[in-house]
């Protein structure tokens, strides 16, 4: 393999087998964009957020005011967390829809159209829930807000279908069962 060949295949691994090795385990997200500050807390540690960087399961992401991430997902499905922002992922399974919590602020999320090859359309793809409320994305592109003080949760569909149900301020774990069956 001359030289360039050489480097060529490099970055070919560096780019593309590198981070799926990386995302094997329970890695699930990388953030792809972060402006300002932002950080994630796993088993009572605080770190800081960085580009191309793998959150796992259970992370909970921090954005202070005038920050945000954008973090991708396993599945290719995006999730923008706005600034002054916490969301927790609870959990992201490959075969089962994944769920996260908005604790508050405000998220946009793009769900991959193919996501777990689901042929039963009406099934979630992702959950997110807050204290007030879940929502099963059934759809593409959609924004949730989840204002803490007066704990009023606001949905906006931009396209596709979200469903969603009201919650009464549990915020124990739910399973992906339980979670359809309140949407």
């Amino acid at each position: 393999m001359n030289n360039l060949g050489f480097r060529v295949a490099v970055t070919l691994f560096t780019l593309f087998i590198l981070p799926i090795a990386e995302a094997a385990g329970d890695k699930v997200a990388r953030a792809i964009i972060v402006k300002g500050k932002v950080v994630y807390e796993l088993n009572g540690e605080s770190k800081k957020v960085t580009r191309n960087l793998w959150l796992p399961e259970g992370a909970q992401v921090h954005t202070e005011k005038g920050s945000f991430t954008k973090l991708m997902f396993i599945d290719r499905s995006s999730i923008n967390v706005g600034p002054d922002s916490t969301m927790k992922i609870e959990s992201f399974p490959k075969d089962k829809a994944g769920i996260i919590s908005l604790v508050k602020g405000k998220i946009r999320s793009k769900v991959t159209k193919n996501y777990m090859n689901n042929k039963e359309t009406d099934k979630s793809k992702l959950f997110i829930k807050t204290k007030t409320a879940a929502m099963g994305v059934r759809g593409t592109d959609f924004q949730v807000s989840f204002n803490e003080v007066n704990e009023a949760t606001s949905l906006v569909t931009f396209e596709g279908a979200v469903a969603m149900g009201q919650i009464n301020g549990e915020l124990a774990q739910f399973d992906q069962n339980k979670l359809e069956s309140i949407v």
